[in-house]
C-alpha cells in the first residue's frame, strides 16, 4: 500500500474485526439504557392503572363506608375528579 492510497486500511478483515469490538460497549450501554427506560415506563403505567382503579372503587363507596374510612363526599369528589397522572 502506498502512502496516498488508504483504501486498504478501511477494508478487509481489519475493518470487520474492529467494528464489533468498538461498537460492543456502546451497544451494551444502549441496551441497558433501553431496558431501564422500558422498566420505568411499565412501572409508571402500572401506577396510573392502579390509581384509576382505586379512584373508581372509591367513587362507588356509600356514605356509611366513607364515614368508616374518615372521608366525606366532597373529598371523594375532589379525589375522583383528578386525572390518572395526578397524585
Amino acid at each position: 500500500m502506498d502512502r496516498y492510497n488508504c483504501t486498504n486500511t478501511i477494508s478487509g478483515t481489519s475493518l470487520s474485526s474492529a467494528l464489533p469490538l468498538s461498537w460492543h460497549g456502546w451497544l451494551d450501554d444502549g441496551k441497558r439504557l433501553l431496558i431501564a427506560e422500558v422498566k420505568r415506563t411499565m412501572y409508571t403505567l402500572k401506577q396510573w392503572s392502579q390509581r384509576t382503579r382505586a379512584r373508581r372503587q372509591l367513587a362507588k363507596l356509600d356514605e356509611h363506608l366513607l364515614r368508616d374510612i374518615g372521608l366525606t363526599k366532597r373529598q371523594v369528589r375532589q379525589e375522583t375528579s383528578k386525572a390518572f397522572w395526578e397524585l
